[in-house]
């Protein structure tokens, strides 16, 4: 039964009760009339400037800055690269959701490069979200939660977040399954 039926059968079912109580039709009284809440006023959201320079409601631009690190697992004899880790930048390229794949040392990048569709979306105090998978390694133990805002963007096994404001290496720590 769908909560919309079982709410429709409640509602007839108090009726029939309370049309058996004592008292005429002239006892009414009926409820006092509420008057509908006022529209809140929206602020305009300012025009954006250019398709290419503007995301999420002109909250974001693309700027000419680079995101690279290494993916690795720590060993007794330091950090070694992951062959072939898929890394995932939300806002980094053009279209953004973009994929890098690690070379043979573990290092992947997204080019800053913006006549080449390079370039990160970034807002100032909003965290850029990466996405990590490789089928043979996994999330080390202890990784803090996110933080945020990351409001389009499910946490969870395989995420974590970087601010970016420039240039920006950020390494990142798998361990095997």
């Amino acid at each position: 039964m769908t909560s919309r039926t079982l709410l429709g059968l409640i509602l007839v079912l108090l009726a029939q009760g309370v049309s058996g109580c004592g008292g005429s039709e002239s006892d009414f009284v009926p409820p006092p009339s509420v008057a509908p809440s006022p529209v809140p006023q929206q602020t305009p959201v300012a025009p954006c400037i250019s398709p290419e320079t503007t995301f999420y409601g002109c909250a974001y631009t693309r700027r000419g800055v680079s995101l690279t690190g290494q993916v690795y697992e720590a060993t007794e004899a330091g950090p070694v690269g992951i062959a072939g880790a898929h890394v995932y930048c939300e806002a980094c390229g053009l279209i953004t959701h973009t994929w890098a794949t690690a070379d043979k040392n573990g290092f992947y990048s997204f080019s800053g490069d913006l006549a080449s569709g390079g370039g990160v979306w970034l807002s100032p105090g909003f965290l850029t979200a990466i996405g990590i998978e490789h089928k043979e390694y996994q999330d080390p133990p202890g990784l803090p939660a996110l933080r945020g805002p990351l409001f389009h963007i499910p946490s969870g096994p395989g995420w974590r977040e970087v601010l970016i404001d420039g240039d920006t290496r950020f390494d990142i720590q798998l361990v095997r399954r």
